[in-house]
């Protein structure tokens, strides 16, 4: 228990900035904190924290360090917790990505609920609408949209996503309805960023001309809704304004395939209990939801 006495020491001079204030907080003498944070840097070989007469500030080696030793104590504290009384509500925290359009219509909504249910719960919910490597930006799991799904112990499907192809009543006054698949190539076509085509049903793939691309589902359809173009959007996203005739959904029998909606955990995190019972709700959370 040494070396996680060394952890604790550690976090709390990197915390407070001071050799001296993380003592004083932990009720231990200045010398002992130095020589303890002396010893850990000893038998890493390596530096942990940049010491001057002000201040003491991390290393680049120790801000990583410090991000996976916080990660570690905080899992091991829950598992002792939850060993010593396994009836007790879940508790801890941890970190979850998603797209920003996801992440504000379905995550946090569910996120919500399952904090009503387990109020000791502390969650962080970031939205990035790009690739995210959960390992260097230590993130415990993130929710994405894929269009296949591989099978692996730490990827998982929480079910299947219809999408649409959308447009305005009034990019169809000028531009006339298109009928099928084909007559797609005519049209001007509002793309998510990376988007290579359009795969409809039947095994169809169309790539209509590029007019707009961004890397927000929002801003697809805010062009979609001024009459720039056909846009492809989750059902979730565009289901209001189709329910009021500001968007119309086309290409009824050749509609896009649905799309996986994935929680990607990551290989090296330990799963913590409240972090494996929030996986849990998400999955039965969606089993029963037509999003």
């Amino acid at each position: 228990m040494e070396q996680f006495s060394a952890l604790r020491l550690f976090i709390s001079v990197a915390d407070t900035g001071s050799f001296s204030a993380a003592g004083e907080l932990l009720g231990i003498s200045t010398s002992v904190v130095s020589r303890q944070i002396a010893a850990l840097e000893a038998e890493l070989g390596i530096r942990l924290l940049k010491r001057s007469t002000r201040r003491v500030e991390l290393t680049e080696a120790g801000s990583l360090y410090l991000t996976r030793v916080r990660s570690l104590l905080t899992d091991l504290e829950e598992t002792n917790r939850s060993l010593k009384q396994p009836n007790t509500p879940a508790a801890g925290r941890f970190r979850i990505a998603a797209p920003t359009a996801l992440g504000l219509s379905l995550i946090a909504p569910a996120i919500a609920d399952f904090m009503a249910a387990q109020p000791n719960v502390v969650i962080q919910l970031d939205l990035h609408d790009r690739a995210i490597d959960l390992l260097e930006e230590d993130y415990d799991m993130a929710v994405r949209i894929d269009e296949t799904l591989e099978s692996t112990p730490h990827l998982r499907s929480l079910g299947q996503m219809e999408v649409g192809l959308f447009s305005s009543p009034a990019y169809l006054a000028r531009h006339g309805r298109p009928r099928g698949p084909a007559d797609l190539s005519t049209h001007r076509a509002l793309y998510l960023a990376n988007q290579q085509g359009w795969n409809l049903r039947g095994g169809v793939n169309e790539k209509p001309k590029l007019q707009f691309c961004s890397n927000r589902l929002e801003a697809l359809k805010t062009l979609c809704l001024a009459g720039q173009g056909i846009a492809l959007l989750p059902l979730f996203l565009a289901r209001s304004e189709a329910e009021r005739n500001e968007l119309v959904q086309l290409l009824d029998g050749f509609e896009p395939r649905p799309l996986n909606l994935v929680l990607a955990t990551s290989p090296q995190r330990s799963e913590t209990n409240s972090s494996r019972l929030f996986q849990q709700f998400l999955e039965m959370r969606f089993k029963r939801l037509r999003f």
